[in-house]
């Protein structure tokens, strides 16, 4: 099945609220990253949020990747 929209997949394919719980919106140079947390430390990219088109091909923003926590102080 092909679907031909303009609709995000989340509005057509909703999935359980459980699995948004554990996401959190976080600043960064790029603009704001959508990430769940791995460890205390570290998180997985979800969704990049940005204007710049070219931060779109950053690896470092890429959905799955980890990135580290930066210490409190």
């Amino acid at each position: 099945m092909i679907l031909y929209t303009m609709m995000p997949q989340e509005m057509i394919f909703p999935e359980d609220d459980q699995s948004y719980t554990s996401q959190q919106v976080i600043s960064c140079e790029a603009g704001h990253l959508v990430v769940e947390q791995v460890n205390h430390s570290q998180y997985r990219v979800v969704r990049l949020i940005s204007g710049n088109v070219m931060n779109y091909l950053d690896d470092k923003y890429a959905p799955g990747s980890i990135i580290q926590a930066k210490p409190q102080l």
